[in-house]
């Protein structure tokens, strides 16, 4: 009651104050490591409280994050010291979820003891010595979390969580290292101990917010430790708490039915010290004790992960694995800084350092958030946010293909088996599905896509003009559900997504690609019933999409020499200037695209500039430059002069309700496509929209929101509604302990562009 009764003052107090005076204070501030790859020296305070300009509470988790990770497994790294810990390879899940959803259960603190006495020093959590921004600092970089501690009478303390990256599709070791250095400053002998504890509960992220008496599947733990005492080992099974089917280990399902192992390793590296692993009923805990003389510095180090194998000499071989190449002398920046610098893209050469800073970064979480499937036997990139670390879901496709557009440039192969993973929610019909969740589970939804297949045209486009792989196209994948084991090649399947394309989803009365009851919008027809007017409902941003993908597509079929491809090019174009027919008339001289006719009686975007559409008629290929630059500047004068941080999706709203989220705020997979359009006539323009739409230009518009200066969700409000903030849609009880930031979209479009705009 009294930390809400202080926030309350907090709030009334920055309410009186002109914007965000109170919270005045910088949050932090980027530096290049001496591997010259970026890094975040976060300052602000624990817990983070933030109020908007009317003075009410901003509502951004008290405890600001970063992603670490590799493709089989993910390490949400806190300010605090706390770490969430994922598995996604079978289903999303927090190894060691807290009661506190969206939250970790872990704990580190040091005892110092000497003549006066003993004292243990907690270093993690918001209420420990992390909050005290002068006694820590904390760095977050690429495959790093570095705090830094100045304990009592001279003693420091360094703890660096480190992630080694995958080096191919569908690999990498699903383990963390925790080194620590503990140096004595001080005049006297010290004695320490220090603890390191993890509680092991398996929760899966769909089923975080459902009471745990009432989950239909728990997840009861069987602790055991070596003789040895170095190696603790969690054995999690999968135990029905209601009625449900017992399905086989390799069956779709929607739960997990076959959890990992979770181990904790401490070893003793040298005399000098002694380490000793311990469990309890659900806790994981290393216990290293000590004595340092007075400037000695002594180093050990404690591995936690998901065992790949059951016994402890597996184990032990995981460990040496995960600890070969690691640069042991230089631990302050990660184990795996060169290992990392490699997996990255050289821009070595960019002049502009918040373009070198950003794109490196924005590759690092692309590598840290992909994540195997063991269903699909693919890598692929998650939309993440709310999505996948709230929900537990991957959903939806278009999102997925859209991630893959920057590996092209970066990680072809990686971009290959995420394709492949798309292609593997394909019924035999030409449907994709929306996503997944669980176990390879599909799950029945009222929705039914008119853009899958568009999004895949335009992904597989550029992964063939980039890549030049068109041996691709020969290529065999598995078709939804995996379990029938039913193939076909990819350039077949293509066809088949064409075909639904044209025959299923077809054409309005207006000639326009129908949006069936859902285009990248999964709730435009809100007040209307998709029942009622599915079949007449037209997108203009499929069509537009359709007229600008589709030469690039083509031009790739034809570049490919595949004979087979031959038909398909024919009736691609037939279908393309039947489109374009339809388009360009309903188009005729206005300075803009409309969005969408539901019936002849509902069409909107006439009078009212709407997003969705323009950035892809402005890629047109087609279009006369001198139209396209009038489209232009009559949409940037609507959407984009009157924003600070990008381009908004509407001109006014039309629904009538708050003008956030799709009604009015600012959307990433929306103002990049513009941003592409804009580089077709223009790239300084488009340069400087890159810019615009920064993580750098965002902290400088609101220095004290830590969502969006190094992470965003899938969107941001406009001015129109407490500007700079997430339009929260999901139901949470408590919005600062839900999940805001780490959607793909904010990272993999910008790097994409940056790269287009090079080339």
């Amino acid at each position: 009651m009294l930390r809400k009764n202080i926030l309350f003052l907090l709030v009334f107090v920055a309410s009186l104050l002109p914007g965000n005076a109170l919270f005045a204070q910088g949050i932090g501030s980027w530096s290049f490591t001496k591997a010259g790859l970026p890094c975040y020296e976060y300052t602000g305070r624990l817990p983070f409280i933030v109020a908007d300009k009317n003075g009410k509470d901003a509502d951004q988790p008290e405890d600001p994050f970063f992603l670490l990770g590799n493709y089989r497994m993910a390490l949400i790294t806190h300010a605090s010291g706390v770490y969430q810990f994922f598995t996604a390879e079978r289903a999303w899940a927090r190894v060691n979820s807290a009661s506190q959803t969206n939250y970790g259960a872990n704990e580190a603190d040091v005892t110092i003891s000497n003549s006066g006495g003993a004292k243990r020093i907690r270093l993690t959590g918001i209420n420990s010595i992390a909050s005290d921004s002068v006694l820590t600092h904390k760095y977050f970089g690429v495959g790093f979390a570095r705090y830094t501690y100045q304990l009592d009478d001279g003693v420091a303390c360094t703890r660096v969580l480190s992630v080694k990256p995958s080096q191919h599709i569908n690999t990498g070791n699903p383990s963390f290292v925790i080194t620590v250095t503990i140096k004595n400053g001080g005049k006297a002998v010290k004695h320490l101990i220090y603890r390191e504890r993890m509680r092991v509960n398996y929760v899966m992220n769909s089923l975080q917010y459902t009471d745990p008496g009432k989950r239909p599947i728990v997840y009861p733990t069987d602790m055991r430790v070596d003789q040895a005492g170095q190696i603790g080992l969690a054995v999690i099974t999968a135990k029905k708490n209601s009625f449900l089917p017992t399905p086989g280990k390799n069956e779709r399902f929607i739960y997990d039915v076959a959890p990992p192992a979770v181990f904790m390793y401490a070893r003793n590296f040298n005399s000098s010290y002694h380490s000793e692993v311990r469990v309890s009923k659900d806790t994981l805990s290393s216990v290293v004790t000590t004595s340092l003389k007075p400037g000695e510095s002594k180093i050990f180090q404690v591995v936690i992960g998901l065992a790949d194998g059951k016994s402890y000499a597996d184990i032990s071989k995981q460990v040496n694995e995960l600890l070969l190449g690691t640069d042991q002398k230089n631990p302050e920046n990660g184990l795996y800084a060169n290992q990392w610098k490699s997996r990255l893209p050289d821009l070595s050469l960019e002049k502009n350092e918040i373009l070198k800073r950003e794109m490196l970064w924005n590759a690092h979480m692309m590598e840290a958030s992909a994540k195997y499937s063991s269903y699909y036997k693919e890598t692929f990139i998650p939309q993440g946010t709310v999505y996948s670390y709230y929900f537990g879901d991957n959903i939806s496709n278009r999102d997925h293909l859209a991630a893959i557009l920057p590996l092209c440039y970066t990680n072809p192969e990686l971009a290959r088996s995420a394709i492949r993973y798309v292609m593997a929610h394909t019924e035999s019909d030409g449907e994709l599905k929306r996503g997944n969740t669980g176990y390879g589970y599909s799950q029945p939804s009222f929705f039914k896509e008119s853009d899958e297949q568009l999004y895949f045209f335009n992904t597989l486009a550029e992964y063939l003009l980039i890549t030049k792989n068109y041996s691709f196209l020969n290529e065999r994948v598995t078709l939804y559900p995996a379990e029938t084991g039913h193939k076909e090649v990819v350039l077949n399947v293509v066809k088949k997504y064409f075909i639904y394309l044209r025959d299923e989803i077809g054409q309005g009365p207006n000639g326009l690609v129908r949006m069936l009851n859902s285009d990248w919008s999964d709730s435009f027809f809100h007040k209307y019933s998709p029942n009622v007017y599915g079949g007449s409902a037209e997108s203009h941003l499929n069509s537009a999409m359709l007229l600008a993908v589709f030469p690039k597509l083509t031009e790739a079929l034809k570049l490919s020499g595949n004979p087979a491809a031959k038909d398909l090019i024919i009736a691609m174009e037939k279908y393309r200037v039947s489109i374009s027919d339809a388009f360009m008339e309903d188009l005729g001289d206005r300075k803009f695209a409309a969005r969408a006719y539901l019936s002849k009686d509902l069409k909107f975007g006439l009078d009212n500039v709407c997003i969705e559409p323009q950035g892809y008629l402005l890629q047109i290929p087609g279009l006369p430059v001198e139209r396209k630059k009038q489209i232009y500047e009559y949409v940037k004068s609507k959407l984009l002069t009157p924003e600070k941080i990008g381009i908004r999706t509407r001109e006014k709203p039309l629904w009538g309700g708050n003008p956030d989220g799709e009604d009015g705020g600012i959307w990433y997979s929306l103002e990049y496509p513009v941003l592409l359009g804009v580089a077709t006539f223009d790239k300084v323009e488009a340069r400087r929209l890159l810019l615009k739409f920064s993580f750098d230009n965002f902290a400088k518009q609101y220095p004290n929101y830590w969502v969006g200066q190094w992470t965003a969700p899938d969107e941001m409000n406009s001015t129109l509604s407490r500007e700079g903030l997430y339009a929260f849609w999901v139901p949470s009880p408590d919005r600062k302990r839900a999940f805001q930031g780490y959607c793909s979209h904010p990272h993999t479009w910008p790097l994409f562009c940056y790269f287009k705009l090079k080339n």
